[in-house]
């Protein structure tokens, strides 16, 4: 019988035979913040990787690098110590991780996830013209205009809206053209309230003045305290739309988003491809296909919202 050593030697000379035995797998760096859910996040995108394969197919271990991604200094540190590694790809889950791995390498490929336009991110110049190293799926599909349309129908008397955002992402350009359109055109009294922290949060709104109704978007503050969020906001007894039906489950009155169906399995399809050979730059961005209202018909007329039969019918969530 041939020692073991000299079997791995004669398969390895066979055509079309490679042989990974003592060779360790290659990385994937899921780069995330550094708490429960995100951790939960990554285990739900180690599943579907693992459901179709790709760690077993392309020799490769996904690893989990926690990081506070608000903080530049870090981010970019934690980046750049994982891109000493040489990894085979870098998955960027939020839109600050993405921006920075961009800068840091033309080389690497990135796979993201992200709310917000690769365009109005300044990382491309449409969604076929980018980067020959970023694929991904992007959940902006521009659905300001008829989240407001949505809340001036149950608030209509609501002139000055407070507009709640992230204070580490300034309003990209598009949503700049709204704000500007629609207070020419609805004679909406827009206030900006960027929300530092939730622990800021109280004051931040108390800060913006006399407010009719609230307009909130995605904030990294609400991903991570959504019910303290949501409760804070309750307390002003004003209508409120928020950017997704989690914030409805945790008591928000009313929400509108682009659903994007097994986010996970689509993230898990992208990087398969990258990892098959195929330029990121060359597959196409995914974006969401459907939308859905949700509503808290309790919190909303506690907020004096109108919830009217006609927007019943049209909800697609109603707790």
């Amino acid at each position: 019988m041939l020692p073991i050593a000299a079997l791995v030697m004669a398969a390895s000379l066979l055509p079309g035979c490679s042989i990974n035995v003592t060779q360790s797998p290659r990385k994937v760096m899921f780069v995330n913040f550094d708490h429960e859910r995100a951790r939960s996040a990554f285990a739900r995108f180690e599943a579907a990787c693992d459901a179709i394969g790709i760690q077993k197919r392309y020799h490769v271990a996904i690893e989990f690098v926690g990081v506070d991604v608000t903080d530049e200094v870090a981010l970019k540190k934690a980046l750049n110590q994982g891109l000493a590694a040489k990894p085979v790809a870098i998955v960027a889950p939020t839109s600050p991780v993405l921006m920075q791995a961009v800068r840091l390498t033309e080389t690497t490929p990135i796979v993201f996830f992200t709310h917000q336009d690769p365009v109005d991110l300044r990382l491309a110049v449409s969604l076929t013209r980018r980067p020959r190293n970023i694929a991904g799926i992007s959940l902006q599909l521009g659905i300001e205009a008829k989240m407001l349309e949505l809340l001036r129908e149950a608030a209509p008397g609501a002139r000055r809206i407070g507009y709640i955002f992230d204070s580490n992402e300034a309003p990209q350009a598009s949503v700049a053209e709204f704000l500007e359109d629609s207070a020419r055109r609805h004679g909406v009294q827009w206030k900006m309230v960027p929300v530092k922290s939730i622990g800021s949060l109280a004051a931040d709104i108390r800060d913006a003045g006399p407010i009719d109704a609230w307009f909130v978007t995605k904030a990294g503050v609400l991903d991570e305290h959504r019910m303290t969020f949501v409760a804070t906001l309750l307390a002003t007894h004003r209508p409120a739309i928020y950017p997704s039906q989690l914030e409805v489950a945790a008591g928000a009155p009313m929400a509108y988003e682009a659903v994007f169906d097994d986010p996970n399995g689509a993230l898990a399809r992208q990087l398969d491809r990258v990892l098959s050979g195929v330029t990121p730059g060359e597959i196409p961005i995914e974006r969401p296909k459907r939308f859905q209202l949700s509503l808290n018909v309790a919190s909303a007329r506690a907020a004096g919202m109108v919830v009217s039969p006609q927007l019943l019918a049209i909800a697609d969530r109603v707790r």
